[in-house]
């Protein structure tokens, strides 16, 4: 019996996802966005055995590095998406969770400050949402958690620029309009029953 096999009759054990490498084409300023702009903590730098430089950076302090990045990314322009038009053919997006509302928007005054790249800004029903592109033009996502909970894919433009209750009444007005609405805790009680927390034996 091949090892796939064997691994779909079994339970899978239990994993937590840890982090995401981007083969870029100019490490130094990719590096400066990522720890300059976003703010994430640079642990780890330095050069392989055949020459290719990585750089180790984190938001997280149980984790060494959540992101790195290593040199290689060729000059000319990649293949694109087939369905989305100028989209990655392969990674559709990272994307970073803020603690509120008050700090997403505080984050679009910053990529807004930050470059011209457009920013696309919206609600998912269970969250808001932006969508813009760091400097190599891997695609993005910065969203706050909402506290309701509706049938996904749901997107809806939003104006980020309005004032805050403004915007959030104006989102509660549409989620509350759309399929499976219901609050964002009742979902999470509902998956709580499927996806561990932890690894067995945690304290």
């Amino acid at each position: 019996m091949s090892d796939t096999a064997s691994a779909t009759i079994s339970t899978a054990p239990v994993m937590k996802f840890s982090h995401l490498g981007l083969v870029v084409n100019d490490l130094p300023k990719m590096e400066r966005f990522y720890t300059g702009v976003l703010g994430f903590v640079l642990t780890d730098k330095g050069a392989t055995g055949i020459g290719a430089t990585m750089a180790f950076m984190t938001l997280d302090p149980d984790e060494h590095h959540q992101i790195f990045l290593v040199d290689g990314r060729p000059d000319e322009a990649l293949p694109t998406s087939t369905i989305i038009p100028g989209s990655s053919a392969v990674l559709h997006h990272l994307s970073f969770r803020l603690g509120g509302l008050g700090d997403l928007r505080a984050m679009y005054d910053r990529l807004t400050n930050e470059s011209d790249r457009p920013i696309k800004t919206a609600t998912h029903g269970i969250c808001w949402t932006m969508y813009t592109s760091d400097p190599e033009g891997n695609e993005l996502e910065f969203f706050a958690d909402s506290p309701w909970y509706c049938d996904q894919p749901f997107m809806k433009p939003m104006d980020f620029r309005i004032p805050e209750d403004e915007l959030y009444n104006q989102t509660e007005e549409i989620v509350r309009m759309a399929p499976g609405f219901r609050p964002y805790a009742d979902f999470h009680r509902d998956l709580d029953k499927q996806v561990p927390r932890d690894f067995p034996g945690a304290t």
